[in-house]
């Protein structure tokens, strides 16, 4: 089962090798620290050792790392992208995240925002240097500049952590190079949560797209009881108004509060686990009958991370942001 979620992975990075040359970019002075993401493994061979041992309690063999990365990649990689690991102030709080790009083409011309945000909660679901080449380089190589935060380490699962993913457009927007006028979310799981929030709060977002995303934690929590567990230990005062709490964080009860242009992707698998297709649907209806663009997408038979058709799903998020400033006018 993993090796075939990280094989469909690969396939998405295996389409990202074109040949792209230049200086690197640098982040504004804003960023507390910024440091190269290979700068402790500068070779392949301390870049295998630094992957771990296993990945969400499952074992992770070095032949299959080196299958889906191997060292014609990783130099490729190392070449054509600059990749940061950067931390920076939200609040009180000091976050850490990636900003990655395609180091400057000769045209130097500006690249759209992609904001990435992950799933899962606390450390679970943190974006470790294996992920950063299946998930964030293939973004970066399609012409964006990909951002993602890891969240606060006191994970509020749409609290002041949404503040974090705020902090960290702005400051990624004060950077040379980038398109203020184009600016992207991609949610994933509890990442479609957080990027509902930012939409919300922001007049800026040109179009985002979800993976597996949920939109009501009130519905959710009833198919899936064992995720109170999360919500009591991180959602500050979940016990004394749960409705509140959970309401606040479902976008499917505040749609209307969204930018009325701003399209949206769903893509669901039908046999998720995780979070119920039925969000998606019920998501779904509530932008048609705000008559907002949507597209909705459900896999069937597919899970929550949409492992056998991860690359059509990849494909239909490019293209969807590609097309983002027709369907935007269409809207108006």
């Amino acid at each position: 089962m993993l090796r075939t979620l990280l094989a469909a992975l690969a396939v998405t990075f295996a389409l990202a090798l074109p040949a792209i040359a230049g200086k690197p970019a640098t982040a504004p002075a804003a960023f507390l620290s910024q440091t190269d993401c290979f700068e402790a493994t500068p070779d392949y061979t301390s870049w295998l050792a630094s992957i771990p041992q296993r990945i969400e309690d499952r074992p992770l063999s070095r032949a299959l790392v080196e299958s889906l990365v191997p060292a014609k990649a990783f130099a490729f990689a190392r070449s054509a992208f600059d990749c940061r690991i950067v931390t920076y102030a939200s609040g009180e709080q000091t976050v850490s995240g990636y900003v990655v790009r395609p180091k400057a083409s000769a045209t130097a011309r500006e690249l759209p925002l992609l904001v990435y945000n992950r799933g899962g909660n606390g450390t679970y679901g943190r974006l470790d240097s294996l992920q950063v080449f299946l998930k964030l380089l293939p973004l970066a190589k399609a012409g964006y500049v990909v951002v993602a935060s890891q969240y606060r380490d006191s994970d509020e699962f749409g609290g002041k952590d949404v503040d974090d993913v705020m902090r960290l457009i702005d400051l990624s927007l004060a950077m040379p190079g980038v398109d203020d006028g184009r600016i992207f979310l991609l949610g994933q799981s509890r990442g479609a949560m957080m990027s509902y929030m930012v939409a919300r709060q922001r007049g800026d977002v040109t179009a985002m797209a979800t993976i597996g995303g949920v939109s009501d934690l009130l519905a959710g929590l009833a198919w899936r009881p064992e995720m109170e567990r999360v919500y009591r230990a991180r959602i500050p005062g979940y016990d004394s108004n749960k409705q509140a709490a959970l309401g606040t964080r479902s976008a499917l009860r505040w749609a209307e509060q969204l930018p009325a242009d701003m399209p949206v992707l769903l893509l669901h698998g039908e046999a998720d686990d995780r979070v119920n297709v039925e969000d998606a649907r019920a998501m779904a209806d509530r932008l048609r009958q705000l008559e907002r663009p949507y597209k909705l997408i459900v896999y069937p038979g597919d899970d929550h991370g949409l492992r056998q058709n991860w690359r059509a799903a990849r494909t239909e998020i490019l293209d969807w942001f590609k097309n983002a400033g027709p369907l935007r006018k269409g809207a108006k």
